[in-house]
């Protein structure tokens, strides 16, 4: 059996230290001390966020920094202290104002402490020892060493397991220990490590170590957003058992180390990431009810016209168009115009909402080009009634019922203005109630998205990028259901949807409006010519992609479109020169990203000169790759999706699945006022933009990144770039999540790892 840090509490808990939470080997002769200062009691449904009370036990970190404070029983004193603290709970004061930010007289935040003991010696195996520290520990705690029983934080694995057919199956073994720096392994090059049986206990494979990285490798660009560019700042060794297939449960053992917790080996072991992600899209779904057998993180619907109270009449159709906005989120200087153009109530629901920004936006149709792609990538790995959503039941496979949920909207949308003689064939792709008022509502206080019904909600005029966008994606539906050889559940006709779409906005895009819609026409054009094999639409993406090269990177939404365009049959392509360029620049894209997992020492991939921010360093964003794979089935470009799946379900340096509800450590406080104002709690599946990098010293207030800044030691700019995530879920930036730049292709490259689906 696994001891995980075995505490036996020998004495009585004081309220005057903070709680111990564990104590573990980091390695044999190095014993970390995890400590907890207390928690923060959020507010709640109904008041203002401000009402928060944080509840604190606070260390006296000059006692335990001291060597003499620690005993360890039988080993006298540690040669050395090493010590990190960061925040880990944040309350949302603001008292005062004063030297350019807010100051607070009661405790605003609560940290995490981390003592290392340097022991001198190792511990050997089966060694126990009695942990005391008065006045710094509630407890003594014992603790039993063991290279193959106890669980190191710097033993990095998957935390739910590899597929046997990945190329490359690693383990590492780092550490960084604050003002100690980073983990000595050079002593550790070539050391056994082993494979066990987590049943039985065997030994399944053994192998031994390998340096990996250094301290000072670069993984970035931008070389001063983490120390020497690197977001370890320690070195690496690695553990290879790419050679081993037996499935079953196991756990990674070094020997002077320690070992890892548990993960399976499975040719399906990504199917509960992927299902956990796809779930997180359902989870965030506008204008219907989450309700058993569905879920049991349960919500009335918001903002349906029909069924939520208090909302009957206030969603306005105005012919005022998002893309003559001076600003396509919210601005006062709109509001004229979109009054003007108001029309009168329209009965339409069914967009996605994000974290406490419930609106639908047009870059919501990624969500629909990220499933569409990975099935089209994979279209055995995906069946029906996985997903445990209301259209299990129809036959497709759910991945499909997903991506047809925001084009669904669309077609609402569409047939009910043409229904009322306000629109003539186009849809605007902006829902919100920014124009007029807050999401707060009158009183300033917290409340759920299905109670936001005091004020007025907009939906944009028809404008040709939102149906271009929309047309796209009907077209590349239209496409998968043939692929899967089905037809649409509800009768809708999707290719005629998009004919009729795309000749629409061809139409009537005015002047100035072309330089502002190219990404989506590029889409529509490239999924379009995918289903029909019509010149007008490859013609139409010859044109607009003229700019697009052998060496052009394709890192945006202006990927999806020559995919689609590239992964229809043969007969439906007949411009080589157009193929040889869109299909030379996506690899090129994805080559780029498989030479930044060569780089980087935990080898995941995506853009090297991606800034450390909007989830970098949670979400994996590597669509070129999984595109270029889907084209040539390279298996250099599988393995960069393996290595980088590695690294966002556990490998990085917090040991953390970057989803919510998912893997052993995931992010427990996330801004998604919904999960705020629920008994339920926290949704499952949410992917937070999470670490971001330093913009200044200290932010002004609990809801900036920078705020937490001042609540770590050492100082920040000494922190490695991918510790930086602090659990502060009144920060927007740093907590948030949006359903297409974090889930979507969070649910997508997992669904591509999955194995073939049960049917």
């Amino acid at each position: 059996m696994i001891q995980v840090a075995t505490l036996l509490l020998l004495t009585g808990i004081s309220y005057q230290t903070p709680n111990l939470v564990s104590v573990r080997a980091i390695r044999s002769d190095i014993l970390e001390v995890h400590l907890s200062e207390g928690h923060v009691e959020h507010h709640t449904i109904g008041h203002k966020r401000t009402d928060e009370k944080v509840i604190i036990a606070p260390l006296d970190v000059s006692r335990a920094s001291r060597i003499e404070t620690w005993t360890i029983g039988g080993l006298g004193h540690p040669v050395r202290i090493g010590r990190k603290s960061k925040g880990t709970d944040f309350a949302w004061y603001a008292d005062r104002w004063a030297n350019g930010h807010f100051e607070n007289d009661r405790p605003d935040h609560v940290k995490d402490h981390w003592i290392y003991l340097f022991l001198g010696k190792p511990l050997r195996n089966g060694q126990a020892v009695t942990i005391d520290a008065p006045g710094a520990l509630a407890t003594t705690a014992r603790f039993t060493y063991s290279d193959s029983d106890s669980i190191s934080e710097a033993v990095h694995v998957n935390l739910l397991g590899y597929a046997p057919s990945a190329p490359k199956k690693l383990g590492y073994v780092y550490a960084w220990l604050g003002d100690a720096g980073g983990m000595n392994v050079s002593d550790r090059i070539g050391h056994p490590f082993k494979l066990i049986d987590a049943k039985t206990g065997a030994i399944a494979l053994k192998g031994l170590t390998a340096f990996r990285s250094n301290a000072i490798n670069a993984e970035t660009q931008h070389v001063n957003e983490t120390p020497n560019g690197s977001f370890l700042a320690t070195d690496v060794l690695e553990c290879d058992f790419s050679t081993f297939q037996k499935s079953g449960t196991y756990r990674l053992a070094v020997d002077g180390v320690g070992c890892s917790t548990t993960f399976r080996i499975d040719s399906d072991v990504y199917r509960e990431a992927f299902r956990t992600a796809t779930r997180g899209l359902y989870h965030n779904r506008s204008g219907i009810a989450l309700t058993k057998p569905y879920t049991t993180f349960e919500r009335p619907a918001p903002h349906n016209p029909q069924i939520t109270p208090g909302f009957s009449g206030k969603l306005q159709y105005t012919s005022s168009r998002m893309i003559d906005w001076k600003n396509w989120e919210a601005s006062a200087d709109d509001v004229p115009a979109i009054k003007a153009g108001f029309k009168g109530p329209i009965d339409v629901w069914g967009w996605y909402q994000d974290a406490g920004d419930w609106d639908g936006y047009y870059t919501h149709i990624q969500i629909a080009q990220e499933l569409l792609l990975a099935y089209q990538v994979a279209p055995a790995n995906f069946a029906a009634h996985e997903l445990n959503i209301p259209e299990s039941s129809n036959g497709l496979p759910d991945i499909l019922n997903e991506a047809a949920w925001l084009p669904r909207y669309g077609y609402r949308l569409r047939h009910a203005l043409m229904d009322k003689k306000w629109g003539t064939g186009g849809i605007g792709l902006r829902a919100c109630g920014d124009h007029f008022g807050s999401d707060t509502g009158p009183a300033d206080v917290g409340r759920g998205s299905w109670q936001d019904v005091d004020r007025t909600w907009i939906v944009s005029g028809e404008d040709p990028l939102s149906t271009y966008q929309y047309a796209g994606a009907a077209a590349q539906l239209a496409r998968c259901l043939e692929i899967a050889h089905a037809k649409d559940p509800k009768g809708v006709d999707w290719r005629r949807e998009a004919i009729e779409s795309w000749a629409w906005a061809k139409v009537n895009t005015r002047a100035g409006d072309e330089p502002k819609l190219i990404k989506e026409r590029i889409y529509a054009a490239g999924a379009l010519s995918a289903l029909t094999g019509e010149s007008e639409y490859e013609a139409q993406l010859d044109h607009d992609t003229q700019t697009i090269g052998a060496n052009s990177e394709l890192w945006d939404a202006t990927l999806f479109g020559p995919t689609a365009y590239l992964m229809a049959p043969a007969s439906h392509r007949k411009k080589a020169d157009l193929e040889m360029r869109l299909r030379a620049a996506i690899l090129h894209t994805a080559e780029l990203g498989v030479t930044s997992a060569d780089k980087r020492a935990l080898r995941w991939g995506g853009s090297f000169g991606m800034p450390m921010l909007v989830g970098q360093q949670t979400t994996p964003m590597i669509e070129p790759i999984i595109a270029a794979y889907g084209l040539t089935k390279d298996e250099r470009l599988r393995s960069v999706m393996f290595t980088t799946a590695d690294y966002f379900l556990g490998t990085n340096p917090l040991n953390m699945t970057w989803v919510t509800g998912l893997g052993q450590r995931n992010p427990l406080h996330v801004f998604h006022m919904d999960s705020w104002y629920r008994p339920t709690g926290l949704n499952p599946g949410i992917v937070p933009y999470g670490i971001w990098r330093k913009d200044q010293e200290q932010g002004p207030g609990p809801w900036d990144h920078d705020w937490a800044n001042k609540s770590v030691y050492p100082k920040i700019d000494v922190w490695p770039g991918a510790e930086r995530w602090f659990s502060n879920q009144c920060s927007p930036m740093a907590s948030e999540f949006t359903v297409w730049q974090n889930i979507a292709p969070t649910a997508a490259l997992y669904g591509v790892l999955c194995g073939a689906a049960k049917k």
